[in-house]
């Protein structure tokens, strides 16, 4: 009877700890959760010259155990068991991140932001332009370094003089002089300053920034007077760059951009040219940068048309080959002729196309005598085109062969050769029917050189001659025909300009702009202003100046 009981009251027992049997008592909750780990840096964001410290801390959140271990993001500097940093001697740059890992729970870490500034001089204004015997007075800002004092020199010395405050006189010659400032504290450490001396009366001023920045575009006056900027170049990722697809127009009355219809495609180093009817024809170049470091940037077929009237592209006809760095011209029967170009293996064409705005398309014609990348199409007064110079080939020598379309026979004849071969040259048809030939490189692939001399080419002759030289070398410089028959040419790597006289053959210096560029566009707006605009690749520029 004991057993009996006692086997009741375990039951009884059993059923009360499980809740059962009527029981009125409460489920105890689990456990909470450990707390997170996770890891906190200071300060979270730091910018630091080069060779400079930065201590940072760590928080480990959850732990009791506060040590951490300290790493950098790809190297850029050094950091101790302490969290001191210290920055690249030699680089600048960034973002880079510093990494604290948790040594109690490994899979928790924490990072800052670390961006490394140079150490550097800069001087105020980076240009000027002033009349000879004008002054200027330059400062100078040093970064980075506890001794700000500088020295000052002018680098030629025939360029003026200069005090230790900075207090500049310019020469009576006209010229191109560089202001130098030297750190004290550290001699290798200088900036220039780049002064116009001319007599000219033109200058550059400022106007509307575009709404992207752009370099190796197209810029084409339209009908109404505005102007059309087309594609560009832009740092596609750290190894290449890569087209862009957007537009937009300037207007020089309010002297500002606006945006307009993008295209359909991506592209950079392009063509663009005006149709009788008001369009715009654009063809080839260089495609989207997506993935060009795997596959590399592609090479386009592919046109289309702006029309004003609706600032709209759509897509037309595809050329019978991939081009890039190819020429346009606009014939006087109203087709255009399409010549030379790179492919994607950077080899050029010899092959020639014609687009007909009537039906939409392209038609192959003549092929010319060398394959040409980087060459001139110029149209001369006779309705022949001039093409001269050029690669063959991204590793082949200069060309100083020239040769004449004749649209009449659809055939391509050599005429006299260049005084020097060259490629990205610039060619202007002169008032009086001669073509000049300004700028551009030579020299073998291993050794390219920029381009001093200038020629002229006399249809009556069929031969090109030495004319003026430029003061300074111009790579990816503009020409620009003026109304009182002078040819601007700006930029090309800096931000002096000068004009070539036609009637003397000579080269004097104009008002500098107020940045260097290269790879810009420079367009002769209505009023005899000339829009300059743009610039660069990897790094391009979204400001503008107009030249009067």
């Amino acid at each position: 009877m004991l057993r009996i009981i006692g086997i009741a009251l375990l039951i009884a027992m059993v059923l009360a700890a499980s809740g059962c049997g009527g029981g009125t008592s409460a489920q105890k909750s689990p456990p909470p959760p450990p707390p997170a780990t996770s890891v906190v840096v200071t300060p979270a964001n730091v910018t630091v010259f080069q060779g400079a410290t930065v201590q940072f801390q760590a928080k480990v959140v959850g732990q009791g155990n506060q040590a951490v271990t300290w790493s950098v993001e790809n190297s850029f500097g050094t950091i101790d068991s302490t969290g001191l940093y210290t920055a690249p001697k030699d680089a600048s740059g960034g973002p880079t991140h510093i990494m604290a890992t948790s040594l109690a729970a490994p899979s928790a870490q924490g990072s800052a932001v670390v961006m490394v500034a140079p150490i550097q001089v800069k001087i105020s204004p980076a240009t000027i332009t002033l009349a000879p015997g004008g002054t200027q007075t330059f400062t100078e800002t040093v970064n980075g370094l506890a001794n700000t004092t500088v020295t000052w020199s002018v680098q030629e010395a025939v360029g003026g003089s200069i005090t230790d405050a900075g207090s500049y006189t310019a020469p009576s010659a006209t010229g191109f002089y560089q202001i130098v400032a030297t750190s004290v504290a550290d001699p290798t450490l200088s900036a220039s300053a780049t002064v116009t001396v001319t007599t000219s009366s033109g200058r550059f001023t400022p106007t509307g920034s575009m709404h992207t920045a752009r370099g190796l575009h197209t810029a084409t006056l339209l009908a109404d007077g505005k102007v059309l900027f087309a594609g560009g170049a832009t740092r596609a990722d750290p190894l290449c760059i890569g087209g862009i697809a957007s537009a937009e127009l300037y207007d020089s009355v309010a002297g500002s951009f606006s945006p307009t219809g993008g295209m359909n495609a991506a592209r950079y180093a392009h063509t663009a040219t005006l149709l009788p009817n008001g369009e715009v024809l654009v063809t080839g170049g260089f495609g989207s940068g997506v993935d060009c470091e795997d596959l590399g940037t592609p090479v386009l077929t592919t046109a289309e048309i702006y029309d004003p009237s609706n600032a709209s592209f759509k897509m037309t006809g595809n050329m019978a080959a991939a081009r890039e760095e190819h020429t346009a011209t606009l014939l006087p029967a109203g087709k255009v002729l399409i010549t030379g170009g790179n492919d994607e293996n950077g080899v050029g064409s010899a092959t020639a196309e014609l687009f007909d705005p009537g039906i939409g398309k392209f038609t192959s014609t003549g092929n010319m005598a060398s394959p040409r990348s980087e060459h001139t199409a110029t149209l001369l007064a006779n309705g022949r085109v001039l093409i001269v110079g050029g690669l063959a080939s991204s590793s082949s020598n200069p060309l100083a062969m020239a040769e004449i379309y004749d649209p009449t026979t659809h055939a391509f004849t050599p005429t006299g050769n260049l005084v020097i071969g060259r490629f990205g040259h610039a060619a202007i048809l002169l008032p009086d029917g001669r073509v000049l030939i300004i700028g551009g490189g030579t020299g073998t692939s291993g050794a390219r050189a920029s381009v001093l001399t200038a020629e002229l080419y006399d249809p009556s002759t069929g031969s090109f001659s030495a004319t003026g030289a430029t003061a300074v070398d111009r790579g990816g410089s503009t020409a620009t025909l003026l109304s009182d028959g002078t040819v601007l040419v700006a930029g090309g790597g800096g931000s002096t300009a000068e004009l070539y006289d036609p009637v003397t053959g000579t080269f004097s210096p104009t008002g500098g702009m107020e940045i260097g560029r290269a790879g810009h566009s420079a367009t002769l707006l209505p009023g005899g202003m000339v829009l300059v605009a743009g610039g660069g690749s990897r790094f391009p520029l979204a400001s503008a100046e107009l030249y009067k």
